[in-house]
């Protein structure tokens, strides 16, 4: 199954309209850019430290080059997590809650609860939960009571639908716009979904979705998955020790999301449905990128008439 577009935010597009100059035009009447359907504009989130592991966040845009397939690219739009140009963030808080959980669902919901008060104004979250099916809060939502009362309300019994949640969540971020995460945690392996592992991934890669996937330790933690899926995204992976441990990876969670660049470049070459490398390079000593590695640039399809 092909995934239908992504569609990048209005406040994206307006940025990236501006830096190119063209004449202005009402906000609402402005077309969104599309991505997937066929590759005009991509934006890829971009996370720059120093060797003591802070934050780079004074960069500027002639000291990033960014390479498709080894081809440099003109950067179009260069936006901070920060600061007046801040791209609001949608976020999927994909928690378990099979039967295995039945442990750690106290501190799950102590760091979920804290993971919501550290959300900046203009952004929204969605919680969805997991066991043997898959179960949400209604919207996207920047209401942190609202959040913080699903979560609290959170029951644990059942297997678990890993991959059919994964799937669930990116299907409810895909057009959503500006900067999009998911939070995944998980105790278990799959055994429960009707999605398959390798249509999860497909997915994964073809989104410009952060994945941001927690393992906590057990017998068959499926650490291989979740590890793929923030590497292939260009998120991150956490396989603490302790349930207890749970609040400080939320907090590294938090911090990332809210020190992070999204740069935007249109491809040199057309859309050919084929998956392309992505690399980007900073032009200052000493200092760690964290990109996802590619996406899919999938054609436009045609619809036929008659």
């Amino acid at each position: 199954m092909s995934p239908s577009p992504l569609i990048l935010g209005a406040a994206l597009a307006a940025a990236v309209h501006a830096s190119n100059a063209a004449p202005a035009q009402d906000p609402q009447q402005r077309p969104p850019i599309v991505i997937g359907a066929e590759v005009e504009v991509v934006s890829v989130p971009v996370l720059v430290y120093d060797n003591a592991g802070r934050f780079v966040g004074d960069l500027k845009k002639e000291e990033i080059q960014i390479l498709e397939d080894g081809v440099p690219q003109e950067i179009m739009y260069l936006s901070s997590s920060t600061g007046e140009d801040r791209i609001p963030l949608s976020i999927a808080m994909t928690l378990d809650t099979s039967g295995s959980m039945q442990p750690s669902v106290k501190f799950l919901k102590e760091a979920a609860t804290y993971f919501t008060g550290k959300l900046e104004g203009s952004d929204e979250a969605l919680v969805v939960q997991f066991n043997e099916s898959v179960k949400s809060s209604s919207e996207f939502t920047d209401d942190t009571d609202r959040l913080d009362a699903f979560i609290n309300g959170l029951q644990v019994w059942g297997g678990t639908a890993l991959y059919d949640a994964v799937l669930y969540s990116l299907d409810r971020l895909r057009d959503r716009p500006g900067r999009k995460a998911l939070l995944l945690l998980s105790d278990g392996d799959d055994n429960s979904s009707v999605a398959g592992k390798a249509q999860v991934t497909a997915l994964a890669k073809s989104l410009e979705v952060s994945i941001y996937a927690v393992g906590i330790q057990g017998f068959d933690t499926p650490r291989g998955f979740l590890k793929n899926l923030a590497e292939d995204t260009g998120g991150a992976y956490y396989f603490p020790n302790k349930t207890s441990e749970l609040i400080k990876v939320f907090e590294a969670i938090a911090k990332d999301l809210k020190n992070s660049y999204l740069v935007a470049y249109s491809p040199k070459r057309a859309a050919d449905n084929t998956y392309r490398k992505i690399e980007v390079t900073v032009n200052r000593p000493e200092v760690k990128v964290r990109v996802r590695p590619g996406y899919m640039a999938a054609k436009k399809r045609r619809n036929r008439q008659g």
